[in-house]
């Protein structure tokens, strides 16, 4: 009722709102800037465990090819001393 009344009230008033307005603000910046932070951090260690499991995944891969190289390299030193064997031994 004074506020209608008084400018100098109505003046008073709507500082003191704005004032608060502009504390809400504030709070609630710092509040979004604070998950902001929280959140790129969750990120940033999802992305290194995608990293890491990519790393394995090819250090894997380079083992079952080393595998594979070597058991090949074996049969056909297998087949080639059996073939020397037959040619020289018969």
């Amino acid at each position: 009722m004074i506020e209608k009344e008084s400018l100098e009230a109505h003046v008073d008033l709507c500082a003191e709102r704005y004032m608060r307005l502009e504390e809400k603000y504030q709070e609630l910046k710092e509040a979004i800037d604070k998950n902001n932070e929280v959140i790129h951090e969750r990120i940033d260690r999802v992305k290194d465990s995608i990293e890491e499991h990519r790393l394995m995944a090819q250090e894997h891969f380079f083992k079952q090819n080393r595998i594979m190289i070597t058991s090949a390299v074996a049969v056909v030193v297998a087949v080639l001393g059996s073939i020397a064997t037959h040619i020289l031994g018969g």
